[in-house]
C-alpha cells in the first residue's frame, strides 16, 4: 500500500510539472503569435510609408515628411527613426518597436523588439498607356528637378504653320517610328482624337520615337473633348517632345507629362490656322505629378512629373 501511494504521489507531481510546462509553452506560443502579428503590421507600415515617401522624390525633404507622417499615423510606439536616401530616386526605411510579452514574462521575457525594412524607387516610365493626343514641348513642361513648377498656371500655344515655335501640338498616336518621316497622320480623324482625349490611347507607347503631328480642320470636336476633360477635372497624360520637324510634321517624344486644364477653351482660343491668328490654338492649365501603373521605370528617361513607384526590397 505504501509503495502504491508513493507511485501515485510521483505520478501526481509529474502531471503537475507536465501541465505547468504545457501551460508555459502554450502561453509562449500565444506571445510568439502576437509578436509575429506585430512584425507583419510593422512591415506593412514600412512598405506603405516607403511608397508614400517615394512619390515625393526627388524632393527628399518632402519624402521624409510624407513617410514619417504616414508611418507614425499607422503604428504607435515606434523607436526613433528617419528614412535614408541611397540616391535622389530611392528611399530606404527601417522601423522597429518594442512589443511586450504577456505570458512570456513568467520566463523572464518582458518584451521583444520587432523590425521591418523596405526600400522603394521612383522614376520615369519608358512606356505609357492611356495617353491623350497632345504633345508638349520639353522646355514648356515641368521637370521633377523644379517642383515649384507643378500647379503653376501655364498657357500653351500651337502654331500649325511653325511647329518649332509651338509649345504643344496635336499628335497621332496610331503610329510610332524611328525617323521623322516614319508615320503619317492621314489616317487619324477627329473621332480618333476625341476618343483618345476622353479615354486615352489603349496601347502602350514608347519614348525615343517620332509621332506625326495632326493639323487641319479638326477644330470643334477636339475643343469640345478638351472642354469635357476640363469639366470633369480630368488629368490628361501627354507625350513630351524635344524636337519637331516642320517639314515632316512630326514630334520626337522623349517622356510623359500630366496636365490639367484650368479653364474652358473658347472659340477665340481655338481656331483654324490662319496668318491673322497665329498661334491659332491656346490651352490654359497646369502640370501636375502623376503615378503611372503597369509600366517599368526607365532610368534614361527624363522625369517630367509622371513617375512609376515600386518596392525594391
Amino acid at each position: 500500500m505504501r509503495r502504491a501511494r508513493e507511485e501515485r504521489g510521483a505520478a501526481f507531481v509529474f502531471v503537475v510539472v507536465f501541465l505547468a510546462l504545457l501551460l508555459a509553452m502554450c502561453a509562449f506560443v500565444v506571445d510568439v503569435g502576437s509578436w509575429f502579428t506585430a512584425q507583419r503590421k510593422l512591415q506593412n507600415a514600412a512598405d506603405a510609408a516607403t511608397l508614400a515617401g517615394a512619390q515625393e522624390l526627388p524632393d527628399t525633404t518632402a519624402a521624409t515628411t510624407s513617410a514619417t507622417g504616414f508611418a507614425d499615423a499607422n503604428v504607435s510606439g515606434l523607436n526613433a527613426w528617419t528614412p535614408s536616401f541611397p540616391d535622389t530616386n530611392t528611399i530606404d526605411i527601417t522601423l522597429s518597436k518594442s512589443v511586450p510579452g504577456i505570458f512570456a514574462q513568467v520566463m523572464d521575457v518582458d518584451s521583444v523588439t520587432v523590425h521591418a525594412h523596405a526600400r522603394a524607387r521612383a522614376g520615369a516610365p519608358g512606356r505609357a498607356q492611356y495617353v491623350a493626343p497632345v504633345a508638349i514641348k520639353s522646355t514648356a513642361a515641368c521637370s521633377a528637378t523644379t517642383p515649384s513648377c507643378f500647379g503653376t498656371s501655364k498657357d500653351l500655344s500651337f502654331d500649325e504653320s511653325n511647329l518649332s515655335s509651338s509649345t504643344f501640338g496635336l499628335v497621332s498616336l496610331a503610329c510610332a517610328g524611328s525617323t521623322a518621316t516614319s508615320c503619317s497622320s492621314s489616317g487619324t480623324g477627329s473621332s480618333d482624337l476625341v476618343n483618345w482625349i476622353g479615354n486615352g490611347y489603349s496601347g502602350l507607347l514608347d519614348v525615343n520615337k517620332w509621332y506625326a503631328a495632326v493639323t487641319g480642320e479638326k477644330i470643334g470636336p477636339v475643343r469640345d473633348a478638351l472642354n469635357s476633360a476640363y469639366s470633369a477635372g480630368k488629368v490628361l497624360l501627354f507625350p513630351v517632345y524635344d524636337t519637331s520637324d516642320s517639314s515632316a510634321l512630326s514630334f520626337h517624344v522623349i517622356g510623359w507629362a500630366a496636365f490639367v486644364l484650368n479653364q474652358a477653351i473658347t472659340n477665340s482660343d481655338w481656331k483654324n490656322d490662319a496668318p491673322s491668328c497665329r498661334p491659332c490654338k491656346v490651352v490654359h492649365g497646369h502640370f501636375t505629378k502623376y503615378i503611372a501603373h503597369g509600366v517599368d521605370i526607365d532610368p534614361t528617361v527624363t522625369n517630367f512629373g509622371v513617375r512609376v513607384v515600386v518596392l525594391a526590397q
